[in-house]
């Protein structure tokens, strides 16, 4: 599964690649560091998400080092890597958005040993186009909901499919859980919605091929 998730990620990084300023093209995706900028924004871009679907997965009672996908190791969260893959696009259209708008200046970057990393500016810069993005309703599974409320429904869908295997989902049941999400977060994130990533995933320790 590995080995045909890893062609169909270079045919669509090469995809990207061939509609992008030419001056940003890049040669299929580089972690640890980047070796250009567009890398440089998606790694740490996914770094957000992947703090993002760690708290949901805590929240939904799920243990994140307990993977179906990847494999499980010491200090791995494999559950995360499962469940971001799921996510990633939003990521994606938020990085490709930033491009196709002109809207990347060299100031947003800067030198690191054998490639380039983000500077304040433009971790910010992310930052915000991220937060605009996860703040748009979208119509997901019948409901008009927050992109960022995706995340958590489907951590407690899973959960919910662990305890009660073949039961249906009440009709109200992901509302349910985002309402509760409202009430017991909702004055934190709108004072913050995604930050800086706690902790950015180690690609070594990621057997997914995006």
């Amino acid at each position: 599964m590995l080995g045909l998730e890893g062609k169909a990620a270079r045919a669509y990084f090469n995809a990207i690649s061939s509609i992008m300023p030419e001056k940003y093209r890049f040669a299929g995706r580089s972690r640890n560091p980047a070796k250009d900028e567009f890398n440089a924004l998606l790694n740490y871009g996914y770094g957000v998400l992947y703090s993002m679907v760690e708290k949901g997965c805590i929240i939904a009672g799920l243990d994140p080092y307990v993977g179906f996908l990847h494999t499980d190791s010491y200090n791995k969260m494999s559950l995360v890597f499962d469940i971001i893959e799921m996510f990633r696009i939003y990521v994606d259209e938020t990085v490709v958005y930033l491009f196709s708008r002109r809207m990347i200046k060299d100031e947003f970057f800067e030198p690191l040993e054998q490639g380039m990393g983000l500077s304040k500016d433009g971790k910010a810069a992310l930052i915000e186009a991220l937060n605009k993005n996860f703040e748009e309703t979208i119509l997901y599974r019948g409901r008009n909901i927050k992109t960022r409320n995706t995340i958590q429904m489907e951590c407690h869908r899973i959960a919910n499919s662990l305890i009660r295997p073949g039961q249906e989902l009440p009709e109200d049941y992901d509302q349910n859980i985002l309402d509760e999400e409202e009430k017991e977060g909702g004055g934190e994130r709108e004072g913050k919605s995604c930050e800086t990533p706690a902790r950015e995933p180690n690609a070594g320790q990621d057997n997914s091929s995006i």
